[in-house]
């Protein structure tokens, strides 16, 4: 049995780790909104969730701007890529909190070369690698 975290258990995040809790896991989480769950254990900072774990998954959300939601072409426009503050936060507070006998997944959603762009010199402490779940 693993030890999982899961950092954001939303839309993304929750179905993860209940799906692991309920194949025997001791699943916690973590997230900025109240949630509750009956297979999860819900923790109150991101230190006391990675805590122990032997993997933890970021599942933050990577908002986009407005005017690239889908209910417009938008060809003519500039192209823009995600806003990848919240998981930079992430991923800074829970490698301050992590050694390299644990292992951080990022599953949100990013454009390729931003794993190596954006978030690797973030992290000095925990194994990492990045293993998207597209469900966009």
């Amino acid at each position: 049995m693993a030890k999982i975290g899961f950092i954001g258990t939303g839309k993304l995040g929750m179905p993860c780790a209940e799906a692991c809790a309920l194949k025997g896991h001791d699943v916690g989480g973590y997230d900025v909104a109240k949630r509750t769950s009956e297979h999860v254990t819900m923790f109150p900072t991101i230190k006391g969730l990675v805590e122990g774990r032997d993997i933890v998954f970021i599942a933050v959300p990577t908002p986009h701007d407005p005017l690239y939601d889908g209910n417009a072409p938008t060809a003519h426009l500039e192209p823009k890529d995600f806003d990848y503050s919240i998981v930079i936060d992430c991923i800074k507070e829970a490698n301050e909190h992590m050694n390299e006998n644990q292992l951080l997944v990022l599953i949100s959603t990013v454009l390729p070369g931003t794993t190596r762009r954006e978030f690797v010199q973030h992290i000095t402490n925990p194994r990492f690698v990045y293993n998207p779940y597209l469900i966009a």
